[in-house]
């Protein structure tokens, strides 16, 4: 997606995303599924890592919007589509993490976190 987007609506800011979106979700299905499929499991500490540093990714992003200036890894790098799959991965069961963390269960939490960066990173999108 090229940069100086500033001109688009946000329907066009996102269908400008659109091939980006197809590649990074077939990438992220490929990943991992490709880690249960070689583990058996997919490990929760490490959907945790992955959720919770694509949260911080957004926020440092806002930063940097609200400053006038482009997200971290603007125009090459898409993590929605990384959260899309693992919300279907945890509906679908295909992840089912073990384990809570402070009394909230690692699947509920992961589900969580994963809707709330898609909405934010789908509102940042529309909005770079």
């Amino acid at each position: 997606m090229p940069h100086g987007t500033s001109g688009l609506t946000v329907r066009e800011r996102l269908v400008a995303r659109a091939w980006h979106y197809v590649a990074f979700g077939v990438l992220s299905l490929a990943v991992y599924g490709g880690i249960v499929v070689l583990l058996g499991r997919f490990p929760g500490w490490l959907l945790l890592a992955i959720l919770v540093g694509s949260l911080l990714k957004d926020v440092y992003d806002e930063y940097r919007l609200r400053r006038g200036r482009d997200p971290l890894g603007y125009a090459g790098i898409e993590h929605a589509p990384s959260n899309a799959v693992l919300i279907a991965f945890l509906l679908l069961d295909v992840i089912e993490p073990a384990g809570t963390v402070l009394g909230v269960s690692v699947e509920s939490l992961a589900l969580g976190i994963a809707v709330v960066d898609l909405a934010f990173d789908l509102s940042q999108d529309a909005r770079a």
